[in-house]
C-alpha cells in the first residue's frame, strides 16, 4: 500500500543541443529542474569557482550532478557564452540581472563582459537606459555605465520612476547620473545663453548659417511686420564684424528678430529636459521656426527655409560637443 501524501518525484528534463550530451561527465541541475550535460573542462576554465570545485577529491556519493539555484533561462545563456560551437540566444531585458549575479557568484568575468556587450547592442540601450546603467554600475561594467547614461540624455528622466534594477546599485552611483544630466543641461543651455551674446552668435561659421533669418538688414525699412520684433523701442543688436583690409574693422548693428530670440527660448526649455542635440531637430521645433520666420516679407527670402535647418543642425552638433566633454563620475 503506498502513501497518497507522499510527493511526487521531480521529472529532470534534458537541456536541448548542444548540453545533451550523454558524454558529458557533469550535469549542471537548474532550479526548474533542466539537466545540462556539459564538460569539466570547459567549467574548469571560465570560472574559478567550479575549478575550485572539481579539484576536490570525489567522495562516495558524487552522482556528476551539481545543483544551481538558477533557472534553465540563465544557464542556457551561460554556457552558450562559454561554449566555443553554440550558438548564442537573444537575452531579453529581465534576464541580464539573473546573468550578471550568476557570473558574480561564479567569477565568470567572460560572461560578465559579454552580457555587458549585449546590453550596448540590444535596444534595451536606447529604450531603457537607466536599467543597463544600473546594472552595469552594480557589476562594475563601467564603459557600459558612461554609454547608458549617455543614452538616457536623449529622453527626460523622471527621479520618480523606480525600475527594479535600481536595487543593485548605491544611491552614490545614481546620485552621479543625476549629478551628471544636470551638468550636461548646464552645458547645454549655457551654449544657447552664449548665442544670444555677439561672441557666441557671431564666431567662425554660425554668421553663415543666420543673416538671411535670425537677424534684419542693418537699415531696417519701418514695411517690417510687427510681429518681426519683440518691441521698436527694445530692438536687441548683434556686433557684425567684417574685416575690409588687413587690419580694418567695420561694426554693423544688425536688430535681431524675434524668430531667433523664441527659438533659443524653445531650444533652451527642451534642453532643461532632454540635454541632447536631437532635441533641437524635433520636427516641430523646426516647422515653427521656419513658420514664425516666413511672417515678414521684408526679411523672407527663398533661401530661408534652408538656412533654418542648415543652423539648427549646426546647432545640435555644438550642442552635442559641448555635452560630450562632460564627465560622468564613476564609484571604484
Amino acid at each position: 500500500m503506498t502513501d497518497s501524501t507522499l510527493p511526487d518525484a521531480p521529472t529532470f528534463l534534458t537541456a536541448s543541443p548542444p548540453f545533451d550530451n550523454p558524454d558529458a561527465d557533469m550535469i549542471i541541475r537548474t532550479s526548474d529542474h533542466v539537466d545540462f550535460r556539459v564538460h569539466k573542462f570547459i567549467l574548469r576554465e571560465v570560472s574559478p569557482i567550479f575549478a575550485d570545485m572539481m579539484s576536490l577529491p570525489p567522495t562516495r556519493d558524487s552522482s556528476g550532478v551539481v545543483d544551481v539555484t538558477e533557472d534553465s533561462v540563465v544557464w542556457d545563456h551561460i554556457l552558450r557564452m562559454c561554449y566555443p560551437f553554440a550558438r548564442p540566444a537573444a537575452i531579453a531585458p529581465d534576464r541580464f540581472w539573473p546573468l550578471l549575479e550568476a557570473a558574480k557568484k561564479y567569477a565568470m568575468q567572460g560572461v560578465r563582459e559579454t552580457a555587458g556587450r549585449e546590453m550596448l547592442a540590444s535596444t534595451m540601450l536606447e529604450q531603457a537606459p537607466l536599467r543597463v546603467y544600473a546594472l552595469a554600475c552594480g557589476y562594475g561594467l563601467h564603459d557600459v555605465a558612461i554609454a547608458a547614461a549617455r543614452a538616457s540624455l536623449r529622453q527626460p528622466l523622471d527621479e520618480d520612476t523606480l525600475v527594479p534594477e535600481l536595487r543593485c546599485v548605491t544611491s552614490a552611483a545614481y546620485f552621479n547620473l543625476l549629478q551628471y544630466r544636470r551638468n550636461c543641461v548646464k552645458a547645454a543651455t549655457a551654449f544657447v545663453d552664449d548665442c544670444k551674446g555677439s561672441k557666441g552668435f557671431w564666431r567662425e561659421g554660425w554668421g553663415n548659417y543666420t543673416c538671411g533669418w535670425a537677424i534684419s538688414p542693418p537699415n531696417t525699412e519701418p514695411k517690417h511686420d510687427p510681429r518681426c520684433f519683440n518691441s521698436a523701442a527694445k530692438i536687441k543688436t548683434y556686433k557684425l564684424y567684417q574685416p575690409t583690409g588687413s587690419k580694418q574693422i567695420h561694426v554693423i548693428l544688425c536688430p535681431a528678430r524675434r524668430v531667433f530670440e523664441d527659438y533659443i527660448t524653445r531650444s533652451a526649455e527642451a534642453l532643461e529636459a532632454t540635454p541632447h542635440g536631437a532635441v533641437v531637430l524635433d520636427p516641430h521645433i523646426i516647422a515653427a521656426t521656419v513658420q514664425q520666420a516666413s511672417i515678414c516679407a521684408v526679411c523672407r527670402t527663398n533661401e530661408q527655409a534652408d538656412q533654418i535647418v542648415r543652423f539648427i543642425k549646426f546647432h545640435a552638433s555644438d550642442i552635442d560637443a559641448a555635452v560630450a566633454k562632460v564627465e560622468l563620475k564613476i564609484e571604484a
